[in-house]
């Protein structure tokens, strides 16, 4: 399936909106600007001597010009941090010239493409709406909607479909107002990309048809003022809705036509007709094929040093084929290779700094608006808190639904660890089972073990979906488990197990497989290399409304056994703490741990606290 990423051309949409731009790039009365960069674009010359010249000048424009260049030249070798330093020397500049923000356009455009090549789509929205405020003291109508696409874009990056659409609807009241052919096929284009995305985000029909649409009006224009590099945008527009639609045979036909009117040195372009074209063969099942353009989709995705579409590669096409072709090693990698891009540029704080972003905006041209209009009326202050309030709510919305899928996620990683009970524990149990039926022991103690050993299994996979089991459940687990352990280790260690009075182990709830990490590493860690029978003890009592577990042992303690394998135990402990930490904020309790040395001599004491939970509670 084709995701939102592929389609995107934010470099594209940004070259074009800079080129729109470039006629107040000469700055206000700076004419050598022009001049100088058109002089070294034509030659091989370094651009130290020509940033001098417009330095020296004493026209303050033609400074921060200069600024502008080299942060423009910076960010196009990658050198993000340098770029960045020249960016916001530019911006001083020029606001000291007192100028209005339109000075800015070119600045804050390169500026937001530099944090959208990083993959900071905060960043990168921060400075898009600073390059709204810039458009609309221009009030150029193909740069106000050029820059609400731009706006839409990136919350579409940040998976807030909605929001985006309506900064998209946004750009299209600009359209009509557009008299430049080259710059109407642009605006259109865009907003057959965003209306592509929004069908793909939400399934709305009516958005397929509205891109499709667009699509066909930005190819006919193209086509009127031959513009190869629009042309091939509207068929790989087109291709997107045909694939869509599910007919592939058409899809392929429009992106070959794309191809022929691609530039070869359109890294981002050739990238995604790559990507189209191998997710096409693979929805067709030629996988050789698919593999092909997908190691050229990532050559040139690399090329562009993007690391949102180089994730989209590895996750979404080589992990895809690697699995459908049944090589689920390389899925694998290619997998974890694709997350590990994406887990760093894409979380729940990204998408929500993006929404506070655009309320800051919106709350700062509202208080604009209320000191120009005040003495007017009264009732404008009124409408601008109402609005300012529906924004908050909106952001505290966003937010809580976020945090809902953080926990989700979570939920979904104890799930995954509660099935993770010791694989080396399986494979010495059934070691020692076979050694068992080796010896030549009675039929019945083999029948026995191997129950057990079928019951922990049964048990630990079914806890997978199980949140809760009884006391009464626990304590039979347990003891299974530690019969079979002690088969392991004869004449090692004993246990004991046991349960207050005031108890009903039928009725009290606790998290499955909750003990049975702390006991593990009792047997495992603790009693390593002692020359004593060891024992371990679990209890279960009631303290206040609060149910109290405490385990204990008399192996090394801590300090000896933590270093032998710390790993292992941090790892047990980390997985508990989180099924504590989920358990609170589902109950809204204060569940606990502690593991200490015991005080009095050898071993170990594991301390929880747990709600006191009750069957008819839980239903």
């Amino acid at each position: 399936m084709r995701i939102l990423l592929t389609c995107f051309r934010f470099v594209l949409a940004a070259a074009l909106l800079t080129s729109a731009f470039s006629s107040f790039s000469q700055k206000c009365n700076c004419p050598e600007y022009r001049a100088l960069k058109t002089e070294w674009e034509s030659g091989d010359s370094a651009i130290a001597p020509y940033i001098n010249k417009l330095q020296s000048s004493s026209n303050p424009i033609c400074k921060a010009s200069s600024y502008e260049w080299l942060a423009i030249y910076h960010s196009e070798e990658q050198h993000f941090d340098t770029a960045d330093m020249f960016f916001q020397q530019a911006e001083k500049l020029y606001r000291q010239s007192g100028w209005s923000d339109s000075i800015l356009l070119t600045t804050y455009t390169y500026w937001a493409q530099l944090y959208y090549t990083k993959a900071d789509f905060a960043k990168a929205q921060e400075y898009t709406f600073k390059l709204l405020q810039a458009a609309e003291a221009g009030g150029n109508p193909h740069e106000i909607g050029t820059t609400y696409t731009m706006i839409a874009q990136l919350f579409n990056q940040t998976g807030q479909a909605e929001k985006g659409i309506v900064y998209t609807r946004l750009a299209v009241s600009f359209l009509d107002k557009i008299e430049n052919p080259l710059k109407k096929a642009d605006l259109l284009f865009k907003l057959s990309k965003r209306y592509l995305w929004h069908f793909q985000d939400t399934k709305t029909t009516s958005s397929l048809d509205s891109s499709e649409l667009f699509s066909y009006r930005q190819l006919a224009l193209a086509k009127q003022i031959n513009r190869e590099s629009s042309i091939a945008a509207a068929f790989s527009n087109l291709e997107g809705i045909a694939y869509e639609r599910k007919d592939f045979k058409k899809a392929l036909e429009l992106l070959d036509s794309s191809f022929k009117y691609t530039d070869a040195g359109s890294y981002d372009n050739l990238g995604t007709n790559y990507y189209d074209k191998a997710d096409i063969l693979i929805e067709m099942k030629d996988y050789a094929a698919a593999k092909q353009f997908a190691d050229s989709s990532l050559h040139y995705r690399k090329l562009g040093g993007n690391p949102a579409y180089i994730a989209e590669v590895y996750d979404l096409l080589l992990a895809r084929i690697g699995e459908e072709t049944g090589d689920y090693k390389k899925a694998f990698e290619y997998k974890e290779m694709g997350r590990a891009i994406t887990d760093s540029i894409r979380n729940v704080e990204k998408a929500t700094q993006v929404a506070e972003l655009e309320r800051k905006y919106s709350q700062a041209k509202n208080e604009k608006t209320i000191t120009e209009l005040a003495q007017q009326k009264r009732i404008y202050l009124l409408l601008a808190f109402a609005g300012l309030l529906g924004l908050i709510a909106l952001a505290f919305f966003i937010r809580q639904q976020s945090l809902k899928s953080k926990q989700k996620i979570m939920e979904a990683e104890q799930r995954l660890n509660r099935a993770r009970m010791n694989p080396h524990f399986f494979f010495n149990a059934l070691s020692s089972l076979q050694a068992f039926a080796l010896q030549g022991n009675d039929g019945k103690s083999m029948a026995s073990n191997l129950s057990k050993f079928s019951h922990i299994m049964r048990e630990t996979l079914e806890s997978t979906y199980k949140e809760y089991v009884t006391i009464e459940q626990e304590m039979d687990f347990l003891k299974e488990y530690l019969e079979l352990q002690k088969m392991r280790f004869p004449q090692k260690f004993k246990y004991e197990v046991s349960v207050a009075g005031d108890l009903e182990p039928d009725e009290v709830l606790i998290p499955s497989m909750i003990l049975q990490p702390f006991v593990e590493n009792s047997i495992e860690h603790g009693f390593t290399g002692i020359d004593y029978e060891g024992l371990v003890s679990v209890g279960f009592k009631k303290e206040a409304e609060n149910l109290f577990i405490n385990i204990t042992d008399n192996g090394k303690g801590l300090t000896s056994a933590a270093k032998e394998n710390s790993e292992h135990i941090s790892r047990a402990s980390q997985i508990i703490k989180d099924r504590i930490y989920l358990l609170n904020i589902r109950l809204k309790t204060k569940a606990g741990f502690s593991i200490d040395n015991n005080p009095g001599g050898n071993g170990v004491t594991v301390k929880i606290y747990l709600p006191l939970l009750h069957k008819q509670h839980m239903k």
